[in-house]
C-alpha cells in the first residue's frame, strides 16, 4: 500500500478532483489506480476566507515498486495498516465470571473486549438504559425531580452520552486501538467520516443508537448487561476480592472486578475508602462554561459567519497565567448546549453537548485550572470531593438549581 500526505485541495472539491489529484501525485493511469481510502483529512485555515482540505491517502496501485521508483518520496511511501489484535484465552472455562461496574466508555469497550475473548462478563450499571434514561434526563431538565441515580452521569452510555462525542486523542496507534474503536463505532451506527476526519464527533442523537447496538453485541457474544444495580459493597479475605454486593441486598462471588465507575461516582470512592483499599488524593480540572454566538467562532475560524460545507466552527485556547498557572479550554461544543449535568440533590454542576448537526446558535467550552491537594487543602483522600462538592452547593445556591 502507498501512502501520500499533504495532499491539498480547495473544501468545495468532489470526489473525482480528488481522485485525479491522486493519480497525478503517484504519476500513473487511472486503470493503474486499484483503490483508495482517506487515512486523514484536516483542515488548512491559514490564508481564510480560502479554506483548504489537507489529506493522508492509502492508495493500493498495480506495480507499486515500479511507481515508488518515479514519486516524489517526501510525500509517497509504502506502509502499512496494523490491524488490531484482540487477545484470547484458552482456560476460559475455569475462570470465574469478570463483573464491570459502570456502562460509560470504559465499561462498555472493557465489557466488549472481555466478550470477544469468550468470558462473558457482567456489566452492572446503576442508572436505566439509554432509552429510559433520555427520558429522565429530559424531564429533569423540564424542571422536574433530580433521579440521582440516572441522569446526565449515570446511566447507559456514562457521561459521554450527553456530550459532543468528541473522538479525537493525543495517544499514539502503534497497535491499531485507536481505529479500532472508531471502527467499532461505525460498526454500530457512526457514520464513515470519524475513520478520517481530524475531530471527529458523533453528537447525541447518535450515541443513542451506538450505545445501544454496542450493548447487543456485547450480549450476543455471551456478555450481560443489569441496569439500575448500584455497587453498594466490597467483600475482601486475606487482601483477595471475594465478592461485592449489589443494591445493599445481592451478595455474588467475583474474583476479578473492573471499576470503570468514571469521576461523579463519590459514594463508590467513599466504599473505597471504608474497604480499605489505598487511596490518595490527586489534581484535577476545574472551571466554568463559557457560551458565545456560533457566527462568531465561524467568523474567526474560517473567515465568514457561515460555512455550509465545513459547518460549526470548534477552538481550542490555552494560557498560561502570572502565577504560573495553566489555564485551558476543555470540551468545546460547536453548535450546541450548556446542560444541567448534575448527579446529587441540592448541587449544581454543568456539561456541554451538542447534536449531531452542530446547529445551535452558539458554542460553548469549558474553562477550566488545574488545582491541586495544596490549593485544596489535603485533610484526606476524599478532600477533592468535598471540594467540589462546595463549588456545586454555591452554584446552586445562584438560582435555585438553574443554570445561570
Amino acid at each position: 500500500m502507498l501512502t501520500i500526505q499533504q495532499l491539498k485541495l480547495p473544501v468545495s472539491h468532489t470526489e473525482n478532483e480528488l481522485e485525479k489529484k491522486i493519480i497525478k501525485t503517484l504519476k500513473i493511469k487511472k486503470e493503474e489506480l486499484c483503490s483508495w481510502s482517506i487515512r486523514k483529512q484536516s483542515l488548512d485555515a491559514r490564508k481564510k476566507p480560502d479554506l483548504f482540505f489537507v489529506y493522508t491517502i492509502d492508495a493500493e496501485v498495480k506495480k507499486e515498486s515500479t511507481v515508488l521508483k518515479r514519486v516524489d518520496h517526501k510525500i509517497v511511501m509504502s506502509t502499512k495498516r496494523v490491524p488490531y489484535t484482540y487477545l484470547h484465552t484458552d482456560n476460559r472455562d475455569r475462570l470465574q465470571r469478570p463483573v464491570v461496574v459502570g456502562s460509560g466508555p470504559a465499561g462498555l469497550f472493557c465489557a466488549y473486549y472481555l466478550a470477544r475473548a469468550g468470558l462473558s462478563p457482567l456489566v452492572i450499571e446503576r442508572g436505566d438504559d439509554v432509552d429510559s434514561r433520555m427520558k429522565k434526563v429530559q424531564s429533569f431538565w423540564d424542571g422536574k425531580a433530580l433521579d440521582t441515580e440516572s441522569n446526565v452521569q449515570f446511566g447507559e452510555g456514562g457521561a459521554g452520552t450527553f456530550s459532543d462525542g468528541k473522538l479525537n486523542t493525543l495517544v499514539k496507534d502503534p497497535a491499531g486501538r485507536n481505529l479500532e474503536v472508531l471502527r467499532l463505532f461505525v460498526e454500530c451506527g457512526a457514520p464513515d467520516e470519524i475513520l478520517y476526519v481530524q475531530k471527529p464527533h458523533l453528537g447525541t442523537d447518535l450515541l443513542v443508537t451506538i450505545v445501544k447496538n454496542l450493548r447487543k453485541k456485547i450480549e450476543a457474544l455471551g456478555g450481560e448487561i443489569r441496569f439500575r444495580s448500584a455497587l453498594t459493597g466490597i467483600h475482601t479475605e486475606k487482601g483477595q476480592l471475594t465478592g461485592i454486593e449489589i443494591n445493599h441486598r445481592e451478595q455474588l462471588s467475583v474474583s476479578t472486578l473492573v471499576l470503570a465507575v468514571g469521576h461523579s461516582a463519590r459514594d463508590t470512592f467513599s466504599l473505597l475508602e471504608k474497604s480499605g483499599f489505598s487511596m490518595q488524593a490527586k489534581a484535577f480540572a476545574v472551571g466554568l462554561r463559557i457560551e458565545h454566538p456560533q457566527t462568531l467562532i465561524n467568523q474567526y475560524q474560517y473567515g465568514c459567519r457561515e460555512h455550509e460545507t465545513l459547518g460549526a466552527a470548534a477552538y481550542k485556547l490555552t494560557h498560561k497565567a502570572a502565577g504560573g498557572r495553566g489555564v485551558y479550554s476543555f470540551c468545546m461544543c460547536p453548535g450546541g448546549y450548556v446542560v444541567n449535568a448534575s448527579s446529587e440533590e441540592g448541587m449544581l454542576a454543568v456539561n456541554g453537548m451538542s447534536y449531531q448537526d452542530r446547529a445551535s446558535k452558539n458554542a460553548n467550552s469549558a474553562m477550566i485550572v488545574t488545582v491541586t491537594p495544596d490549593d485544596y487543602g489535603n485533610t484526606g483522600p476524599l478532600s477533592g470531593v468535598e471540594f467540589q462538592r462546595g463549588l456545586e452547593r454555591a452554584a446552586w445556591r445562584l438560582r435555585g438549581g438553574r443554570i445561570p
